[in-house]
């Protein structure tokens, strides 16, 4: 029988530091970049108007002004909250919506996924919208 020498498999090979240096290079790079340009988009989005369109027991509609001052469309997610006058949250949705380039419009939600349904007589007493942007390893 003739002997057959095999490579070792799967064959190692270190990287070298001057690649390794590259690579962090490059994944601190982009995640300044990301940190920049969340910046800038923040900027570009402005939320006005903030109020209650309608409400039940088992179900709530927040209406709120939108105004994108950039150059191109853009696609946003946002996150309301609801709190009760003692300050206790009663819902919170996060969604995405399109907003068009320079412009401002009026936009609702229906929030019909409630932690606990409205009392008799109670109303929402605050809500607050947030513009969540994407970061470093999450959403």
């Amino acid at each position: 029988m003739p002997i057959v020498d095999r490579l070792e498999y799967p064959k190692k090979y270190k990287m070298s530091s001057a690649r390794l240096l590259i690579a962090v290079l490059i994944a601190i790079g982009a995640m300044l970049y990301q940190k920049y340009s969340n910046k800038a988009r923040a900027k570009q989005i402005i939320i006005h108007s903030i109020g209650f369109d309608e409400y039940e027991r088992n179900y709530i509609r927040v209406g709120y002004e939108i105004e994108n001052t950039g150059k191109k469309d853009q696609e946003v997610a946002l996150l309301i909250r609801v709190y009760d006058r003692e300050g206790g949250e009663i819902t919170s949705i996060f969604f995405k919506t399109n907003i068009k380039a320079h412009t401002r419009e009026f936009q609702s939600k229906v929030i019909d996924e409630l932690n606990r349904p409205l009392k008799e007589g109670e109303k929402p007493y605050r809500a607050t919208i947030e513009l969540r942007q994407r970061e470093f390893m999450h959403y």
